[in-house]
């Protein structure tokens, strides 16, 4: 499965959806789609998590990997709030 593929699999919450704990930056919706809910300080980097996912995941959106892409979406997010100067717990409330 190509990146494009997995990006076909993957969707985007509604805007002005806030995900209230880290759990919920990636969730299982469905048989195999994850989607993705960043925090709103961090939606113009969403790319670079999605294509993270999409080489770390290539074809493998299954229950059995979602703590593992979940983990590293919390990873980036932290990371990625770091980089940009803002406070995680901020970001997720």
């Amino acid at each position: 499965m190509t990146a494009t593929t997995l990006s076909q699999t993957m969707t985007t919450a509604p805007p002005g959806q806030k995900p209230h704990y880290f759990e919920e930056i990636l969730t299982q919706s469905g048989g195999s789609q994850w989607t993705l809910s960043v925090p709103a300080q961090l939606k113009s980097h969403q790319h670079e998590l999605e294509s993270l996912l999409s080489k770390v995941f290539r074809g493998r959106c299954s229950p059995e990997n979602l703590p593992l892409a979940q983990q590293l979406s919390l990873n980036w997010c932290m990371s990625k709030c770091r980089q940009v100067g803002v406070s995680f717990d901020d970001c997720i409330r």
